[in-house]
Protein backbone atom coordinates (compact mmCIF):
# COMPACT_ATOMS: atom_id res chain seq x y z
CA UNK A 1 0.00 0.00 0.00
CA UNK A 2 1.53 3.34 -1.04
CA UNK A 3 -1.16 5.61 0.39
CA UNK A 4 0.23 8.52 2.41
CA UNK A 5 -1.41 10.23 5.42
CA UNK A 6 -1.22 13.68 3.79
CA UNK A 7 -1.55 14.45 0.09
CA UNK A 8 1.31 15.85 -1.96
CA UNK A 9 -0.03 19.09 -3.40
CA UNK A 10 0.97 20.12 -6.92
CA UNK A 11 0.07 23.70 -7.86
CA UNK A 12 0.30 25.64 -11.15
CA UNK A 13 1.50 22.43 -12.80
CA UNK A 14 2.61 22.50 -16.45
CA UNK A 15 4.67 19.70 -17.99
CA UNK A 16 5.13 19.14 -21.72
CA UNK A 17 5.53 15.38 -22.07
CA UNK A 18 6.77 13.77 -25.28
CA UNK A 19 5.08 10.59 -26.46
CA UNK A 20 8.23 8.65 -25.60
CA UNK A 21 8.31 10.03 -22.05
CA UNK A 22 4.58 9.33 -21.67
CA UNK A 23 5.06 5.70 -22.75
CA UNK A 24 7.89 5.30 -20.22
CA UNK A 25 5.68 6.81 -17.50
CA UNK A 26 2.81 4.44 -18.35
CA UNK A 27 5.11 1.39 -18.46
CA UNK A 28 6.58 2.31 -15.07
CA UNK A 29 3.15 2.66 -13.46
CA UNK A 30 1.87 -0.59 -14.98
CA UNK A 31 5.02 -2.41 -13.82
CA UNK A 32 4.03 -1.38 -10.28
CA UNK A 33 0.56 -2.96 -10.84
CA UNK A 34 -1.35 0.30 -11.32
CA UNK A 35 -4.39 0.22 -13.62
CA UNK A 36 -4.49 2.99 -16.23
CA UNK A 37 -7.42 4.20 -18.34
CA UNK A 38 -8.09 7.20 -20.56
CA UNK A 39 -11.11 9.49 -20.42
CA UNK A 40 -11.90 12.32 -22.83
CA UNK A 41 -14.02 15.45 -22.82
CA UNK A 42 -14.16 18.51 -25.08
CA UNK A 43 -11.19 20.23 -23.42
CA UNK A 44 -8.97 17.63 -21.77
CA UNK A 45 -7.69 14.08 -21.93
CA UNK A 46 -7.57 12.44 -18.51
CA UNK A 47 -5.24 9.63 -17.56
CA UNK A 48 -7.01 7.72 -14.79
CA UNK A 49 -4.61 5.89 -12.47
CA UNK A 50 -6.03 3.32 -10.05
CA UNK A 51 -4.30 1.39 -7.28
CA UNK A 52 -6.27 -0.52 -4.65
CA UNK A 53 -8.83 2.04 -3.36
CA UNK A 54 -7.00 5.11 -4.72
CA UNK A 55 -8.05 6.81 -7.97
CA UNK A 56 -6.24 9.81 -9.48
CA UNK A 57 -6.99 11.73 -12.67
CA UNK A 58 -4.16 13.52 -14.48
CA UNK A 59 -5.41 16.19 -16.94
CA UNK A 60 -3.66 16.67 -20.31
CA UNK A 61 -4.02 19.01 -23.26
CA UNK A 62 -3.32 17.35 -26.62
CA UNK A 63 -0.69 18.82 -28.96
CA UNK A 64 0.76 17.46 -32.23
CA UNK A 65 3.91 15.84 -30.86
CA UNK A 66 3.39 15.93 -27.10
CA UNK A 67 0.83 16.24 -24.32
CA UNK A 68 0.84 19.00 -21.72
CA UNK A 69 -0.08 17.92 -18.21
CA UNK A 70 -1.68 20.98 -16.66
CA UNK A 71 -3.49 21.66 -13.39
CA UNK A 72 -4.06 24.62 -11.10
CA UNK A 73 -4.15 22.19 -8.16
CA UNK A 74 -3.62 18.47 -8.00
CA UNK A 75 -3.67 16.41 -4.80
CA UNK A 76 -1.88 13.05 -4.92
CA UNK A 77 -2.47 10.54 -2.12
CA UNK A 78 0.00 7.96 -3.40
CA UNK A 79 3.73 8.08 -2.58
CA UNK A 80 4.91 6.34 -5.76
CA UNK A 81 2.80 8.51 -8.05
CA UNK A 82 3.84 11.75 -6.34
CA UNK A 83 7.53 10.77 -6.66
CA UNK A 84 7.12 9.94 -10.36
CA UNK A 85 5.30 13.22 -11.06
CA UNK A 86 8.02 15.23 -9.32
CA UNK A 87 10.63 13.37 -11.36
CA UNK A 88 8.69 14.27 -14.54
CA UNK A 89 8.79 17.93 -13.49
CA UNK A 90 12.58 17.72 -13.54
CA UNK A 91 13.21 15.44 -16.52
CA UNK A 92 10.65 17.12 -18.83
CA UNK A 93 11.59 20.68 -17.80
CA UNK A 94 8.22 21.38 -16.22
CA UNK A 95 7.01 24.24 -14.05
CA UNK A 96 5.05 24.02 -10.82
CA UNK A 97 5.01 24.07 -7.03
CA UNK A 98 5.20 20.87 -4.97
CA UNK A 99 4.18 20.83 -1.30
CA UNK A 100 5.05 17.75 0.74
CA UNK A 101 3.62 17.44 4.26
CA UNK A 102 5.09 15.58 7.21
CA UNK A 103 4.32 15.31 10.92
CA UNK A 104 6.80 18.14 11.43
CA UNK A 105 7.67 20.73 8.77
CA UNK A 106 6.10 20.96 5.32
CA UNK A 107 8.42 21.38 2.35
CA UNK A 108 7.52 23.51 -0.66
CA UNK A 109 9.66 23.24 -3.80
CA UNK A 110 9.19 25.59 -6.76
CA UNK A 111 10.27 24.29 -10.18
CA UNK A 112 10.95 26.52 -13.17
CA UNK A 113 11.72 24.73 -16.45
CA UNK A 114 12.80 21.63 -14.54
CA UNK A 115 15.19 23.44 -12.22
CA UNK A 116 14.56 23.99 -8.52
CA UNK A 117 13.98 27.74 -8.11
CA UNK A 118 13.48 27.54 -4.34
CA UNK A 119 12.91 25.12 -1.49
CA UNK A 120 11.03 26.42 1.52
CA UNK A 121 10.43 24.82 4.90
CA UNK A 122 7.11 25.69 6.54
CA UNK A 123 6.64 24.92 10.20
CA UNK A 124 4.10 22.14 10.72
CA UNK A 125 0.72 22.94 12.28
CA UNK A 126 1.17 20.74 15.37
CA UNK A 127 4.54 22.29 16.15
CA UNK A 128 3.16 25.78 15.60
CA UNK A 129 0.27 25.19 17.99
CA UNK A 130 2.61 23.87 20.68
CA UNK A 131 4.86 26.93 20.70
CA UNK A 132 3.10 30.23 20.04
CA UNK A 133 6.41 32.16 20.25
CA UNK A 134 7.81 30.47 17.14
CA UNK A 135 7.00 32.22 13.84
CA UNK A 136 4.27 30.36 11.98
CA UNK A 137 6.27 30.33 8.74
CA UNK A 138 10.03 30.15 8.40
CA UNK A 139 11.49 30.91 4.97
CA UNK A 140 14.73 29.18 4.10
CA UNK A 141 16.55 29.01 0.78
CA UNK A 142 20.23 28.27 1.26
CA UNK A 143 20.37 30.97 3.93
CA UNK A 144 19.00 33.65 1.58
CA UNK A 145 15.77 35.62 1.83
CA UNK A 146 13.04 34.74 -0.62
CA UNK A 147 11.51 37.26 -3.00
CA UNK A 148 8.02 38.61 -2.25
CA UNK A 149 6.33 36.70 -5.11
CA UNK A 150 7.74 33.36 -3.96
CA UNK A 151 6.76 34.15 -0.37
CA UNK A 152 3.17 34.88 -1.45
CA UNK A 153 2.99 31.58 -3.37
CA UNK A 154 4.12 29.75 -0.25
CA UNK A 155 1.65 31.64 1.96
CA UNK A 156 -1.21 30.80 -0.43
CA UNK A 157 -0.35 27.11 -0.10
CA UNK A 158 -0.34 27.37 3.69
CA UNK A 159 -3.65 29.28 3.69
CA UNK A 160 -5.23 26.53 1.57
CA UNK A 161 -3.96 23.91 4.00
CA UNK A 162 -5.34 25.77 7.04
CA UNK A 163 -8.69 26.17 5.28
CA UNK A 164 -8.82 22.38 4.81
CA UNK A 165 -8.06 21.89 8.51
CA UNK A 166 -10.74 24.45 9.44
CA UNK A 167 -13.32 22.71 7.26
CA UNK A 168 -12.52 19.36 8.89
CA UNK A 169 -12.83 20.91 12.36
CA UNK A 170 -16.21 22.43 11.42
CA UNK A 171 -17.47 19.05 10.19
CA UNK A 172 -16.77 17.40 13.56
CA UNK A 173 -17.76 20.57 15.51
CA UNK A 174 -14.36 20.83 17.22
CA UNK A 175 -14.71 24.35 18.67
CA UNK A 176 -11.17 24.51 20.09
CA UNK A 177 -9.58 23.53 16.77
CA UNK A 178 -11.84 25.96 14.89
CA UNK A 179 -10.70 28.87 17.07
CA UNK A 180 -7.04 27.89 16.64
CA UNK A 181 -7.29 27.52 12.86
CA UNK A 182 -9.10 30.87 12.51
CA UNK A 183 -6.41 32.54 14.62
CA UNK A 184 -3.62 31.09 12.48
CA UNK A 185 -5.51 32.00 9.30
CA UNK A 186 -5.94 35.62 10.40
CA UNK A 187 -2.22 35.94 11.22
CA UNK A 188 -1.23 34.43 7.90
CA UNK A 189 -3.59 36.62 5.84
CA UNK A 190 -2.26 39.72 7.62
CA UNK A 191 1.31 38.66 6.89
CA UNK A 192 0.47 38.03 3.25
CA UNK A 193 -0.99 41.55 3.01
CA UNK A 194 2.28 42.95 4.33
CA UNK A 195 4.27 41.05 1.72
CA UNK A 196 1.88 42.15 -1.06
CA UNK A 197 2.68 45.75 -0.17
CA UNK A 198 6.33 45.03 -1.01
CA UNK A 199 5.31 44.22 -4.58
CA UNK A 200 3.72 47.66 -4.95
CA UNK A 201 6.83 49.58 -3.82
Amino acid sequence: MTAIPWPTEFQELSIKITKRALHQFIKKMMANEYELHWRYDSNFIYLIIEFEDLVHELPFIRNDHFLTMTAKKLYVYDATLSDVLEHLLQSEKGTGIVKRMTEGPHYVTTYEHGDIASTVEIEGSEQGMANKNVPMIQYKENGKSLGPKTMINVMNLEINYILMELFEAMEVKNEEAMVEHKHRLKKLVNRRSQVEKLLKL
